[in-house]
């Protein structure tokens, strides 16, 4: 039985207060956090990793959207699709059940819930937060003409700038590091290969110059700390064959010099940077179906930390900055 659309929003807004995922695993080592809370079932299970500079912030599964409140360690399921995490870590771009995109203040949203978006005029599309952290990016495909038009919602003064992209594209558009221009695939030469390689694209739709590699750049996660390299993902959908070939791993672009100095073995989509020098992946499943997470140094192949996770799937987390969490939540870090 489906139910109706409104109906299904305005019962999860109704509950977010109380639509806490509470966190499980162990202890930080020499940490005292009190008993852990009951886990509700068929809720995931946040890691505990015991500290460090990074956390996970967002959960996006069976169209079920989770949030970390960062002072109180609590993740909480919000009335929404999903919910993606700006590069400053303090505001949320969210999808409803109809489509819509709206914006909202991240302490407002866990405060106030629906009440504290502010809906925006985006096409409906996944949504993509340029590396500034001031527009939102969607895109529109036409599959007759081959062609796909850039949807720029700019949060400052709400305007929505749409730039079509007059020649044959594969995929979704995505930021340049200068979040003014865009990134897209072009055709390889092979139709069978879903692999081509990466032009820039100006604001009014002007071709640009090429990058040095093939693949997919997306958004502000993309990009390292410094914006010198950039993870490129590959075209081709996910979980990968068993041996994958080499197009088909993320790659780190150097974008100074236009070479990839690293290519990452995954299963998945690379979760983000780290630091400035190591990306988190999700470990290839030596260990059956169990989610772990490790931080890679790019320039060696080094894992410098292993995160189990069973309880979460391994995909669509969102990470971002563990610098405020303190008490019970500083325990996410890692």
């Amino acid at each position: 039985m489906q139910l109706h659309r409104r109906t299904l929003l305005s019962a999860a807004a109704a509950t977010l207060a109380s639509m806490t995922v509470p966190l499980a695993g162990p202890a930080a080592a020499g940490a005292d956090p009190g008993p852990e809370p009951p886990v509700e079932p068929g809720e995931p299970i946040f890691p505990r990793p015991g500290g460090g500079t990074r956390a996970i912030h967002t959960l996006n599964v069976d169209a079920r959207a989770y949030l970390l409140d960062i002072r109180t360690g609590a993740y909480h399921r919000l009335p929404f699709l999903a919910v993606t995490l700006a590069p400053d870590d303090r505001t949320v771009a969210v999808e409803d059940v109809e489509g819509r995109i709206g914006v909202a203040r991240r302490a407002a949203l866990l405060r106030d819930g629906a009440a504290a978006v502010r809906w925006t005029t985006l096409p409906p599309g996944a949504v993509l937060w340029s590396p500034d952290g001031t527009a939102l990016l969607t895109t529109t495909p036409d599959r007759e003409t081959r062609r796909v038009t850039a949807n720029r919602y700019d949060l400052a003064t709400g305007r929505l700038r749409q730039t079509l992209v007059d020649f044959d594209s594969e995929g979704a558009v995505g930021w340049a590091a200068d979040s003014i221009r865009y990134v897209v695939r072009l055709p390889g030469p092979d139709p069978e290969v879903p692999d081509g390689p990466l032009r820039y694209v100006d604001p009014d739709g002007t071709p640009g110059a090429l990058l040095g590699t093939t693949g997919h750049i997306w958004d502000a996660h993309a990009y390292s700390p410094t914006r010198r390299h950039v993870i490129v993902e590959p075209a081709r959908g996910y979980p990968f064959p068993p041996e994958p070939a080499p197009w088909q791993l993320p790659r780190i672009l150097d974008l100074r010099t236009g070479t990839v100095v690293a290519a990452v073995p995954t299963d998945w989509p690379l979760l983000g940077w780290h630091d400035h020098r190591r990306v988190v992946r999700v470990a290839p499943p030596a260990e059956g179906l169990r989610t772990v997470l490790e931080v890679v140094d790019v320039h060696t192949g080094t894992v410098t930390r292993r995160v189990p996770a069973p309880g979460l799937p391994p995909y669509h987390l969102q990470l971002g900055s563990a610098a405020h969490l303190h008490g019970r939540a500083a325990a996410l870090g890692f």
